[in-house]
């Protein structure tokens, strides 16, 4: 579990969101999301990576919506029905030049509480770029993404 957040405290359960993307599920602790919205066609951003699919207005603020699957460099078909973005709190917190993105997702997230021991690392998955770790749990296979990247990413894109 000390993978999935980067804590090194021991804690007995971790509660955590699977996140529905086209190519699989995302994994996360809950605290990261701050919110779930309806979708909405993200302003574009010209001269911007394809990732990146624009902008949109949450809470007052501009934030950029990326595509995960786009970013990680795999092939996307059409996008599915459900279609919502989950609006993530970046790695660098308040104080960050970025404090929050969105990421577009094909439905619900489910809460899931962790246990240290349901957690199993995949390591014949191949991390593709965004992949931080890939897991393997009792409800099937998930993704951990590298956060982190994506913030450091965005940052290096001219959205705004």
């Amino acid at each position: 579990m000390r993978q999935v957040t980067g804590d090194t405290k021991k804690s007995d359960v971790l509660p955590c969101l699977l996140i529905p993307v086209q190519s699989g599920r995302l994994i996360l602790p809950s605290v990261t999301m701050a919110e779930l919205t309806d979708y909405q066609t993200p302003v574009a951003c010209p001269h911007t990576s394809d990732w990146l699919l624009g902008r949109m207005e949450w809470r007052g603020t501009m934030i950029p919506v990326i595509s995960y699957e786009h970013f990680c460099g795999q092939t996307m078909s059409a996008p599915g029905r459900n279609l919502r973005i989950v609006v993530v709190n970046t790695p660098g917190g308040s104080d960050a030049a970025l404090k929050f993105f969105g990421v577009v997702v094909q439905g619900i997230p489910g809460l899931i509480k962790l246990e240290e021991a349901a957690i199993k690392e995949d390591s014949d998955c191949h991390l593709l770029k965004g992949q931080k770790l890939a897991v393997t749990l009792a409800s099937g296979h998930a993704i951990v993404p590298d956060l982190e990247a994506i913030e450091s990413a965005l940052l290096n894109e001219s959205w705004q």
